[in-house]
């Protein structure tokens, strides 16, 4: 489903934003769990090396979490660039038609 069609299925496309951006808090907490959960298998199963694999995991979910919300805040600005020209046009051609 492309982002036109997800905004109009809510009526409103801040809808389609704000689900965006409540993934963001999502990705901090996702990222640190998984990198950890993988260090520490690595840990215990790999490398018989405890506590390094898991700070090096976690460390590595935090980067992936930063990295993850830079991406979705990159698409809010565009979405919202995108609806500010959308209601620039609006308004311009309700002033030519003397609305």
């Amino acid at each position: 489903m492309n982002n036109k069609n997800k905004h109009r299925e809510n009526g409103n496309p801040l809808f389609g934003m704000l689900g965006t951006a409540s993934t963001m808090g999502m990705h901090m907490v996702s990222g640190p769990l998984v990198g950890g959960g993988l260090g520490y298998l690595c840990d215990i199963y790999f490398f018989d090396s405890y506590p390094i694999g898991l700070c090096i995991g976690v460390v590595l979910g935090v980067f992936a979490g930063f990295r993850n919300i830079y991406i979705d805040a990159q698409y809010i600005q565009r979405e919202q660039k995108r609806l500010d020209e959308e209601k620039i046009e609006y308004d311009e051609e309700n002033k030519k038609n003397g609305q």
